[in-house]
């Protein structure tokens, strides 16, 4: 289903040499900037992706977020820098955008680019908090794995 995703990730690890979400950010010339949980900027979300009229990209992440999950909210946030160029302009029009459609492809791209895989068998008899805990990002955002 999402083969052209795939396509991408194996041109960006060709590029770039790299699985490292600092340096391809760095590579990419997109900034992070850490900001307080309670910025307005982030209404209420762990981060955000800006990118203004000059092609200037900076994501606003969360000061508080460590480790795997971090990794992880800038992955996704990549994804949409580079799978979704059009997502500031639909994101103003959301009657004829499909939003949820752009975060599905988004948290695959994070997870693809994680290494993180699936088995089922394995799996099978975890609850979805625990996969999240076993691959290390929060149960806030287990609901992210049901489609995987």
């Amino acid at each position: 289903m999402y083969s052209w995703i795939d396509d991408i990730i194996s041109g960006i690890r060709e590029n770039y040499n790299t699985d490292n979400v600092y340096e391809l950010y760095d590579y990419l010339e997109i900034k992070i900037h850490k900001i307080e949980a309670s910025n307005i900027l982030l209404r209420g979300n762990d981060s955000f992706y800006y990118r203004d009229f000059n092609d200037k990209e900076i994501v606003f992440i969360r000061n508080d977020i460590k480790d795997t999950m971090e990794a992880f909210i800038l992955f996704h946030e990549l994804a949409h820098a580079l799978l979704h160029t059009q997502i500031c302009q639909a994101a103003f029009n959301k009657n004829f955008t499909n939003l949820g459609k752009f975060e599905k492809q988004a948290n695959y791209f994070a997870f693809k680019m994680l290494n993180v895989s699936f088995d089922k068998v394995e799996l099978e008899s975890m609850s979805i908090d625990q996969i999240a805990s076993c691959i290390g990002i929060s149960p806030e955002l287990s609901y992210l794995i049901t489609d995987y």
